[in-house]
């Protein structure tokens, strides 16, 4: 099977300095797409990002990407400073001049900080190099900074920021581009009741006149949808990034363009039913995307909790980003020997695994952990191995080149996250022949590692049962040579070819799926509205009369649907009953304890249902159809366990509850 033939952009907030799983993802989705299928992609970003360019052509020197399929564009640098008509940038002084100053003054040459020298009204900052310059701080007479130049390593101008002298606070940026035009103004003002500044507007300069745009997620849309417009070959907008959501998906969507999101990371708080702030957007707008990509069956499983069963969700997990070889199971492990190869970050949780690597020394004296990797938990994880006096036997050996070494010379791995998307260092042990020990965490453990097959699954957060583990496998060399063969077998099933498969299989679908959408739609696309009459309640249960404006024969499903306003979490659902004593009337008994999921309206604290019509055909092809109301009065308000619903009818006409707690009415 092939790839769709279409322009796939996957989006970005940024091009991080140090990439975790989300990014390697990316630039290895954009890789196999082009050198597998020959099919173009484009790696969006959004943020302002001075190295920009550098960060892109060593991600293509690495081979990260390829250069022939993959695009990596960035709105500030690729749109709008190639599309602009700004002013030119006079009041700049050249930096040769500025060195010239610096030479001149051997005092502070000598005595002057190293990466930061003061001249008369200038004051300049360099990159750690001492040579190349970072800022430019020019200041009035009273010793009061007004404006600051902004340099890339390759000391081109990129940003001028200006201040208010009376409060030191920023008033203006200008961005720069390469041939010194302003192309891009950033007001902001003071707000002295938050006593901070706050952005204001900002100017684009373009080719077609001054834009003016009230924040950067106006501006963000204006760049997707002058992407969508270039031409009418069919595109894919794929997000990646969860902060990206609120800017692609709002964009009014063109004929040949899909939308979607691909989910990378837990999704719910404290239980399954609450939504993460930053994937309520993703699931307020379910209803409008194409797909949501799942990289776990489990997390698929958990969104349908939320959201029922959705024909637009597929499974696509990640792959192993290279060829795999028997041989590595040929290779020696060093016995009692345990390597980490992770971020050092706070979701990786590895104070755990030294924690549980003292219970190991205790038993096994020459057990050693490498820990590979760089991040902010650093100091931390360094204080945990000299507070557990591990300085012997575990090592933080910072950054590696070749991962794949060192878990093939590892006896095992180790695995404490507190949540993941897949466990991508997991699979990469598993490549390599080499065993895995990992807490029981959503997402990934188990979709990998196979409790007692080619690793050991244990109860998150107990480390006793972890370094239980951990040494049992350190002593049983049978154990770990069966266990080793078996992670090369799972790891199999992570080919590049089966990659590429559940991709096509995935995006055929999703067209075939919006062809069908759009003739369902049409089908049932009457310019009257679907009417409902609420005709009693009960203690226990309130019915509804639909009247359709349109006959519904049998080869459709009518189900209705309360969702909820903000995130579309499905809390009232009703088949229908008894026929109405219409042909075209269909009653739905709504069960105050089997028909409302208050668990959902207590996890997100729901205050609006909002009630629809959805009418699947034999394929379970969905469409949702909005409900007005057809009665003057609406029914009395009633209980739903600890919650009061009152039905009420909304400007629009439209059939809608809100819902409070009844101590909250009480009070």
């Amino acid at each position: 099977m092939l790839i769709p033939d279409m322009t796939y952009y996957f989006i970005s907030g940024s091009l991080p300095d140090n990439y975790g799983g989300l990014t390697k993802s990316l630039l290895l989705r954009s890789k196999l797409f082009g050198e597998e299928c020959h099919i173009p992609t484009v790696f969006l970003t959004f943020r302002f990002d001075k190295e920009f360019s550098a960060k892109k052509n060593q991600l293509y020197e690495n081979k990260k990407v390829d250069r022939e399929f993959t695009r990596i564009l960035n709105m500030y640098h690729d749109f709008l400073s190639k599309n602009a008509n700004g002013r030119l940038y006079s009041e700049r002084i050249s930096l040769q001049e500025i060195k010239k100053q610096i030479r001149r003054n051997q005092f502070l040459q000598k005595f002057g900080k190293i990466f930061s020298r003061r001249i008369n009204n200038l004051n300049i900052t360099f990159y750690e190099d001492g040579q190349s310059v970072r800022f430019v701080d020019f200041f009035n007479s009273e010793k009061k900074c007004y404006k600051r130049e902004e340099y890339r390593k390759d000391e081109t101008l990129c940003l001028v920021a200006y201040f208010d002298t009376k409060t030191g606070r920023l008033s203006r940026q200008e961005f720069v581009n390469e041939d010194n035009m302003i192309y891009l103004e950033m007001h902001y003002e003071f707000n002295s009741e938050k006593n901070d500044i706050q952005f204001i507007h900002m100017n684009w300069y373009s080719e077609n006149g001054v834009l003016q745009f009230s924040d950067e997620s106006d501006l963000r849309r204006h760049w997707i949808e002058a992407l969508q417009a270039e031409s009418d070959q069919p595109k894919l907008f794929l997000v990646d990034s969860r902060p990206q959501d609120k800017h692609i998906f709002r964009v009014k969507k063109a004929p040949a363009s899909y939308y979607a999101a691909i989910i990378h990371n837990k999704h719910y708080g404290d239980n399954k039913y609450q939504i993460k702030g930053r994937y309520k957007e993703v699931f307020s707008q379910m209803p409008n995307l194409d797909a949501v990509f799942f990289i776990t069956e489990e997390q698929m499983e958990d969104f349908e909790l939320i959201t029922e069963k959705q024909e637009t969700f597929f499974f696509t997990p990640h792959t192993i980003a290279k060829p795999l070889d028997k041989e590595v199971l040929n290779v020696p492990s060093k016995k009692n020997k345990a390597v980490i190869i992770s971020r050092l970050a706070a979701m990786k949780n590895l104070t755990h695994a030294v924690k549980a690597f003292k219970l190991v020394v205790d038993e096994i004296p020459d057990a050693q952990l490498e820990i590979f990797g760089s991040g902010e938990d650093e100091n931390l994880i360094k204080a945990e191995i000299e507070k557990c006096s591990l300085q012997k036997n575990v090592f933080l050996k910072g950054y590696t080149q070749n991962p794949d070494a060192e878990f093939q010379k590892a006896w095992l791995t180790i695995s404490t996250s507190h949540f993941e998307g897949f466990g991508l260092s997991n699979m990469e042990a598993l490549s390599n022949g080499c065993p895995v020990v990992t807490y029981d965490y959503d997402y990934g453990a188990r979709s990998l590692v196979k409790d007692n097959q080619n690793g050991f699954v244990v109860e998150q957060y107990n480390i006793e049962q972890l370094a239980e583990k951990i040494i049992l496998l350190m002593k049983n060399e049978k154990i770990h040579e069966e266990f080793s063969k078996r992670a090369f077998e799972m790891a199999e099933k992570y080919s590049t070819n089966h990659y590429i498969k559940n991709w096509s299989v995935a995006l055929q679908k999703m067209i075939e799926i919006r062809d069908e959408r759009q003739s369902l739609a049409k089908t049932f696309s009457s310019k009257l509205p679907f009417t409902i009459r609420e005709l009693q309640t009960s203690e226990s249960e309130l019915t509804i009369e639909l009247h359709n404006p349109m006959p519904v024969d049998e080869s459709y499903r009518l189900r209705l649907l309360g969702l909820d306003r903000k995130n579309k979490a499905a809390v009232v659902s009703a088949t229908p009953g008894e026929s109405g004593s219409e042909p075209a009337v269909t009653q739905f008994n709504i069960d105050f304890d089997k028909g409302i999921q208050v668990e959902k309206i207590r996890a997100n604290k729901t205050k609006t249902l909002d009630f629809y019509l959805e009418i699947s055909n034999r394929d379970h092809i969905k469409v949702l159809k909005r409900l007005s109301v057809d009665q003057a009065e609406m029914a009395s308000p009633f209980s739903a366990e600890e919650y009061k619903a009152v039905p009420y009818t909304t400007v629009k006409g439209n059939y809608s509850w809100t819902l409070s707690k009844e101590t909250e009415v009480s009070s």
